[in-house]
């Protein structure tokens, strides 16, 4: 195995036998419970957002009618309209991450990989783009990436978390 191999390994957290599970265009065993650790991980993060936003809007809410206080009410009506949103995006998450379970289907991207750094005010987004498509990574994943090489990317269909990668020869 090259350098580079283990390199894209180690970056993106797969092994041999998810690469070939990937080929077959099929999720691997261990990815399968990578999937189902973030969606444990995600719903309980936006499970504990909930809890909060529905306790500060219910004691603002509380608080401004019982001072009168119109600005105390208007904010615990929009951290209610606050925790829609997010009760919705978590939604969406838990739905993508179940459909790619039970998809059991990943779809492969192949071509010349262009790394694109964007510079942002908060800081940097490091992008991954091959045939048009563009993926945001973290910088190690960015890093293990050559400018302008071939690669085959595998990835998940509703998720779009990228699995596994190599270099197309």
């Amino acid at each position: 195995m090259s350098d580079e191999a283990e390199a894209l390994m180690n970056a993106l957290l797969f092994s041999p036998e998810d690469l070939e599970a990937n080929r077959r265009g099929q999720l691997s065993r261990s990815q399968l419970e990578r999937l189902r650790g973030i969606r444990r991980r995600e719903a309980g993060v936006a499970s504990l957002v909930f809890v909060v936003l529905v306790f500060c809007a219910t004691v603002l809410l509380f608080l401004g009618q019982l001072s009168e206080r119109p600005i105390l009410f208007a904010i615990g009506s929009l951290l209610v309209l606050l925790n829609a949103v997010v009760v919705g995006l978590g939604g969406r998450a838990w739905m993508r991450l179940g459909g790619d379970m039970r998809a059991d289907r990943v779809d492969a991207l192949a071509g010349r990989l262009e790394r694109v750094l964007r510079r942002g005010r908060t800081g940097d987004n490091f992008i991954l783009r091959v045939s048009g498509v563009e993926l945001a990574v973290t910088k190690e994943v960015f890093r293990a990436f050559e400018h302008e090489a071939r690669y085959r990317l595998y990835r998940a269909s509703h998720s779009r978390l990228l699995l596994s990668a190599e270099r197309a020869g």
